[in-house]
């Protein structure tokens, strides 16, 4: 399918720059045009819950939801955050400013480009969720899991690069 193919409604809110197309893996976000190392691509907003309404909702809900603080997530709704997909080689994070997440851009990000993020790095330690990778990147680590489970050269990577979120500290053993 050509990059430039919308396949689904626009993000609710919009979110200039991006588009929501097919990806590897179902839906994804694509940039439409260029983002430098470290700007912003948009807010990731959402409902904030606590832990416990996500064990008990669980499945697709629980799955879609971003790590928040030391016990609340995210749910991104129909907003940037639910099509955003995994890569082991990401070229965006999250940040979290004045209690709000953002996507940056954790290298520059080219028009056409899907933008992608590591899940591990919005996973705490104290979470029990894995699933298997299928990014198609050379460096894959065939499952995705919590932060604590990276590799020791990728989690100071991640670290000393800034694609760790600083909230995520607390959620870390």
């Amino acid at each position: 399918m050509p990059a430039t193919s919308v396949v689904h409604p626009a993000i609710v809110p919009a979110v200039p720059g991006v588009a929501v197309r097919a990806a590897r893996t179902g839906l994804g976000i694509f940039a439409t045009r260029a983002f430098a190392e470290e700007s912003t691509i948009g807010r990731i907003p959402g409902r904030v819950y606590h832990w416990q309404v996500l064990w008990r909702r669980g499945g697709e809900f629980m799955a879609n939801c971003f790590r928040f603080g030391d016990e609340t997530y995210l749910d991104p709704g129909n907003g940037l955050g639910r099509y955003l997909n995994h890569s082991c080689r990401p070229n965006a994070a999250i940040r979290k400013r004045n209690n709000k997440l953002f996507l940056f851009a954790a290298r520059d990000i080219r028009p056409s480009d899907e933008i992608v993020i590591d899940y591990s790095t919005i996973t705490g330690d104290d979470d029990m969720w894995r699933m298997r990778c299928h990014c198609g990147s050379p460096q894959c680590r065939t499952w995705i899991g919590r932060f604590g489970l990276l590799p020791p050269a990728i989690k100071r990577r991640y670290r000393r690069d800034g694609l760790l979120p600083d909230f995520m500290l607390g959620a870390l053993e």
